[in-house]
């Protein structure tokens, strides 16, 4: 049986695979919830808990600058040169 895990070895691959995650360390973002940096999510996780199966970091929005709006924003500009 070459190549393949007998149970307690899946468990053990497992127990080390989460440990190694865990010592990864979780990602801070200011003003937010830290969440890990490695996650191990099974299938059956994600078909049960849909977008809630993965931590993700929270979304800003503040990236990019707004554009001021220009002078006559009902006014159509010309195509002529």
């Amino acid at each position: 049986m070459t190549g393949h895990l007998h149970y307690g070895d899946k468990l053990a691959v497992l127990r080390d695979s989460i440990a190694a995650a865990a010592a990864a360390g979780r990602h801070e973002e200011p003003g937010f919830a830290p969440v890990p940096r490695i996650q191990i999510v099974t299938i059956g996780d994600v078909l049960h808990l849909r977008d809630r199966a993965v931590q993700l970091p929270a979304r800003r929005d503040d990236g990019y600058k707004k554009v001021a709006r220009e002078a006559k924003p009902d006014s159509q500009g010309s195509l002529d040169p």
